[in-house]
């Protein structure tokens, strides 16, 4: 969550998730990288940006999605640095949330792989059509040649 003392917008955070994309299905959820969806103690249900102490809030996804924009020059300031796994303090957290982000970080390694599988072979398809094309291209350019010729 972005906020690290589990208060947004004034009201203590019930519960949060990464929101649904409008490319979302049934059959195949979709969700974006940085988008929550938070539910507050008062019932209602705010998007969040999920950037570290952001506390950024619109009543609907696609209203924050523009915002996360504004930490993009961040990263691009700061190098990235390796994950060390043993900074991560889970001590404090209840169970329920330990357990909730282990099924994120399962759901998110699956969707890694899937993406890893889907650019090998994009890049595969890639390969094979690139002899194909420059030789269209060589004929192409033959074709014209022989055109402007007669023409």
């Amino acid at each position: 969550m972005a906020t690290l003392n589990g208060i947004l917008n004034g009201l203590e955070v019930i519960e949060f998730e990464f929101a649904e994309t409008p490319k979302s299905t049934p059959d195949n959820p979709r969700y974006f990288k940085e988008v929550l969806r938070v539910l507050l103690a008062d019932g209602t249900v705010v998007y969040n940006c999920a950037w570290t102490n952001c506390e950024f809030t619109r009543p609907k996804a696609s209203g924050v999605w523009p915002h996360v924009k504004a930490h993009k020059n961040q990263t691009t300031r700061t190098p990235k640095a390796t994950a060390d796994l043993s900074d991560i303090d889970v001590d404090g957290l209840p169970l329920a949330e330990v357990i909730d982000r282990a099924r994120k970080a399962t759901w998110y390694s699956v969707q890694l792989d899937a993406t890893q599988k889907k650019l090998d072979k994009a890049t595969r398809e890639v390969e094979e059509w690139k002899p194909r094309a420059k030789a269209a291209e060589t004929q192409l350019a033959s074709i014209r040649k022989a055109f402007s010729a007669v023409a």
